[in-house]
């Protein structure tokens, strides 16, 4: 059985949900509710702070208070959360995560490679992973019950691997990104916001400084 080609692997945040107009201490750009927000070192200031937006909005953080009051409070949550995870792209298909699914726990990806137990992708619809032999297969959906439309994806055992460690990166960008989007709106504590965001979202940074984007960021 053969790996499908042109596969994409993205780290993406849900856009909030909103009534009326929606209001943050920052600028955001227009966006569609609930749409997938892509993270990468290349957004740009509003794009950031669309995510920052929906970071403090899902962690029961007022936006209704100043930018320093929220992004302070971003600092003294004891965990962070955001809806999301990995979006995977093939052939013009698209399988997004759904709804109860959390960026925090993409690296439960890395783990199924170990023990074969798909992660929890959401459900309405439910994704999930299986593992045939040397081949990883992503389903769009049926992780619940039994569905006659379902698709899948055919990833194999060594791309999916590096597919996830290329998405490592990204997020590490990300991270760049909104360390320098905290200089944009002139918040004194720019690194510490760094090191919240890749403790609660297991970037790995603190714990594995090598990367890329580590050498960028301290050159």
């Amino acid at each position: 059985m053969s790996a499908d080609e042109s596969i994409w692997m993205l780290p993406v945040v849900e856009a909030p949900y909103f009534e009326g107009e929606f209001l943050a201490p920052w600028s955001v750009p227009e966006f569609e509710p609930l749409s997938m927000i892509q993270l990468h070192e290349g957004m740009s200031h509003p794009e950031v702070g669309l995510v920052m937006a929906q970071l403090a909005a899902y962690n029961h953080i007022d936006l209704e208070n100043d930018r320093q009051t929220v992004l302070e409070q971003i600092l003294g949550a004891d965990s962070l959360v955001l809806p999301g995870g990995i979006e995977v792209i093939s052939q013009g298909k698209v399988i997004p995560p759904s709804c109860c699914c959390g960026l925090e726990t993409w690296r439960e990806w890395q783990e199924f490679l170990k023990t074969g137990n798909s992660p929890w992708l959401g459900h309405d619809p439910s994704p999930w992973l299986e593992s045939d032999g040397d081949i990883v297969r992503i389903w769009s959906d049926g992780g619940l019950e039994a569905v006659k439309d379902a698709f899948y994806f055919n990833v194999s055992r060594s791309d999916f691997a590096v597919y996830l460690m290329l998405l490592e990166e990204e997020l590490r960008g990300f991270l760049i990104a909104v360390e320098d989007w905290a200089r944009f709106v002139d918040f004194p504590k720019h690194d510490q916001l760094f090191w919240k965001l890749d403790q609660c979202f297991d970037v790995g940074i603190r714990k594995r400084p090598f990367g890329v984007y580590s050498l960028l960021k301290w050159s």
